[in-house]
């Protein structure tokens, strides 16, 4: 009963097998791999090294072109399907798949007359695939390219850069991570030297992808072999080496059909004194397509569901696209109408959503990490007289004590000296007040450039399908933030100018701290005096009296050696100080506000409305509404990708044996690894293995 179970899940293995190669056969056919990269096996190597006779023996018959130079010169994408019940083998092109070419000679001469067809008369290659179904009972499931020898030396008819262009092909198909390398390398030849294994190492420096095949092993010189190499200790890779004996060119020459070589092949390694004591799996054409078969599978498998996830996100993208792009111009005006409607209602929508920092569900699945509107304009007023607001900043200093001094003689009029002037006060503060007007208007600049530059980004993006007319649309929607900047300037010189015509101030704090000309360390003193104990009869009033004497004295010296002139500078520095910092604070707040509501406010409230009054009004702007022909091939550019990926979709969907990995437990899995060689018994039994 068990082995019944275990024949049962080896014949569903080997049936995934088919679906799993077929399906990526599938994916390929509907134009994914132009989009997502799907597994496949590529032949590298360079021209002589035998590359042809290998897949004839891996496919089991003669229908390769022969000759000299370069004899491939389109990469040949052999789908290959095995059919037990096929009585006599065929072949279909992707280019007349209602044709089937039954005789194999015709085949070959098809290949070259669809190769010269690409090529013309040259002997250049070209990167344009030629893909070919091989249906046979001799052959297994595998999906290989046969790509161009690398081509050191240009023959009559070929390009002189040959090396440079092959070397590219083969790179171009090699270098993605989903493409198992076969690198065929001629035993008569140093391996380190083979321009297969070279270019294969290179791009693939794990060897984690590289399957080595070793040919023309019975044609080494006597005395040398391959065992080493063989064995991956020259040069190792992860997958290991095969070791394989192909038709010689007398074998060739007289036709010995495939099927005979291939006999000829296990008897060579059979009877050798050296190879038929190595490992079988090693050896020979058979063991190399067990070894493929495999090696697909598992890839195909350990990729597909990556492939997945790949194809969905892709699909998305192109919804993503496709909505940003919109759908086709419409005729009717008044579609037309509706259309920019729709748009500049986005546009607002947008911009306001920008200004006022809203949570965008959008920006957030693509990890947009830039600040939003809103808090930029913050930023730029928040740095308004940001030094000037600084603990330690003193708008006297802007002045030395000459100029102080030098103020107050020159304005203190017919008042008695020793009163401060309140024009001194005027003459000190005024040019400092008129300082500030310069950073407002610079603040009101910065902040209408941003919002400008805010507004016009969002545009591009809204109206990215009409070139013509977003021109139009964003002169209208500056005309609108420059009318909101002007009357701002107007709000913020006349804060300005407010400051500057009429000096008054409220604050406690000012009125409390200069109400004389004291300066605080003398009231300070003048407390503690009076704060002093009294003593008690004779000695509390001798006490007294001393201490009484004591302060007059120190007064007394005080008055003399107190500068007039210095007491005022120093009350005048204190006094310009206290009020810059009130003015200062006042325009921190009162500023921004007016920036923030006349012109960042006003702009997100009227300019839904100026647009479309004013596109109303211009009935040009309708004559601008065209789409760019760039626009139209880009939206069908999408459409045939969308589609095709859907359609990638739906194929991944029907088939509940394609999602084999995923359906399987992890117990099958188990004996999957444990009985990989037993995965493909068909494969062993159509081989007379």
């Amino acid at each position: 009963m068990s082995e019944q179970k275990e024949s049962l899940l080896q014949g569903q293995l080997f049936d995934n097998l088919r679906s799993l190669i077929s399906l990526i056969d599938q994916l390929r056919d509907l134009g994914v791999q132009e989009y997502i990269k799907l597994p496949r096996i590529a032949v590298l190597g360079s021209q002589s090294a035998g590359k042809s006779s290998l897949l004839e023996n891996i496919v089991g018959l003669d229908f390769l072109p022969r000759g000299e130079g370069i004899v491939t010169r389109r990469p040949l994408e052999m789908r290959l399907i095995h059919k037990p019940d096929a009585l006599k083998p065929w072949a279909v092109f992707e280019v007349c798949k209602d044709q089937k070419f039954f005789d194999f000679e015709k085949v070959r001469e098809y290949i070259v007359e669809l190769t010269d067809k690409a090529t013309g008369n040259s002997k250049d290659v070209v990167p344009d695939p030629i893909v070919m179904t091989v249906y046979s009972r001799d052959c297994p499931d595998l999906t290989v390219i046969d790509l161009p020898g690398i081509t050191r030396i240009a023959i009559k008819g070929q390009r002189e850069d040959i090396e440079k262009v092959t070397l590219e092909m083969a790179t171009h198909y090699c270098q993605d991570e989903r493409t198992i390398i076969l690198a065929v390398c001629p035993a008569n030849q140093d391996l380190s030297t083979s321009d297969g294994l070279q270019l294969a190492i290179k791009l693939d420096p794990t060897g984690s992808r590289t399957l080595g095949v070793i040919t023309k092993i019975d044609i080494m010189d006597q005395g040398t072999d391959c065992r080493k190499e063989l064995l991956g200790q020259v040069i190792p890779l992860k997958l290991g080496y095969v070791g394989v004996k192909n038709r010689n060119q007398k074998d060739i020459n007289e036709k010995v059909r495939v099927g005979v070589a291939l006999q000829r092949e296990t008897d060579f390694f059979a009877k050798h004194p050296l190879y038929s004591q190595m490992p079988p799996d090693i050896m020979g054409t058979k063991a190399l397509i067990q070894k493929l078969t495999n090696i697909l599978f598992k890839h195909i498998r350990a990729s597909l569901p990556q492939i997945i996830r790949e194809i969905d996100l892709k699909v998305q993208d192109c919804e993503v696209k496709l909505a940003q792009l919109g759908p086709g111009l419409p005729r009717d005006n008044k579609e037309k109408m509706q259309v920019i409607w729709n748009m500049l209602t986005e546009y607002t929508e947008n911009l306001n959503n920008k200004l006022r920092g809203k949570f965008d569900v959008k920006q957030a699945l693509q990890k947009d990490t830039q600040i939003s509107g809103g808090a930029q304009v913050k930023l730029y007023l928040n740095d308004l007289y940001n030094d000037q607001a600084g603990k330690n900043y003193r708008v006297s200093r802007e002045y030395t004590d000459r100029e102080i001094r030098e103020a107050i003689r020159l304005h203190q009029g017919d008042s008695i000296p020793g009163f401060p002037s309140f024009d001194s006060f005027l003459y000190l503060i005024m040019p400092q007040l008129e300082r500030l007007r310069e950073p407002a208007i610079d603040t009101l600049n910065e902040v209408f450039t941003y919002v400008d530059s805010l507004s016009n980004s969002i545009l591009k993006k809204v109206f990215y399908r009409f070139p013509t007319i977003l021109d139009a649309i964003s002169d209208i929607s500056s005309q609108v933030l420059t009318e909101q900047k002007n009357k701002t300037k107007v709000v913020v010189e006349n804060l300005i100018d407010s400051e500057l015509g009429y000096i008054f101030t409220n604050d406690q704090d000012y009125l409390t701290m200069n109400a004389s000309i004291i300066p605080q360390e003398d009231k300070e003193d003048q407390k503690s005096a009076a704060a002093a104990p009294q003593g008690d009869n004779a000695t509390g009033t001798a006490n007294t009296t001393t201490t009484t004497t004591t302060t007059n004295k120190s007064a007394q010296q005080a008055n003399k050696d107190t500068d007039p002139e210095k007491v005022l500078a120093q009350e005048l520095s204190r006094r310009l100080d206290a009020y810059y910092r009130i003015v200062i604070r006042n325009l921190r707040d009162s500023i921004p506000k007016a920036i923030g509501y006349f012109l960042v406010r006003a702009a997100q409230e009227q300019m839904q409305f100026q647009l479309y009054n004013e596109i109303m009004k211009s009935q040009s702007v309708m004559g601008l509404m065209s789409e760019p022909e760039y626009i139209t091939i880009e939206r069908d550019t999408i459409k045939k990708t969308l589609l095709v990926l859907r359609n990638a979709q739906k194929l991944l969907k029907q088939d509940p044996q394609q999602t084999f990995q995923r359906q399987t437990s992890e117990a099958v899995m188990d004996k999957v690894k444990k009985t990989a060689a037993e995965t493909i018994n068909k494969t062993k039994r159509f081989l007379g293995m």
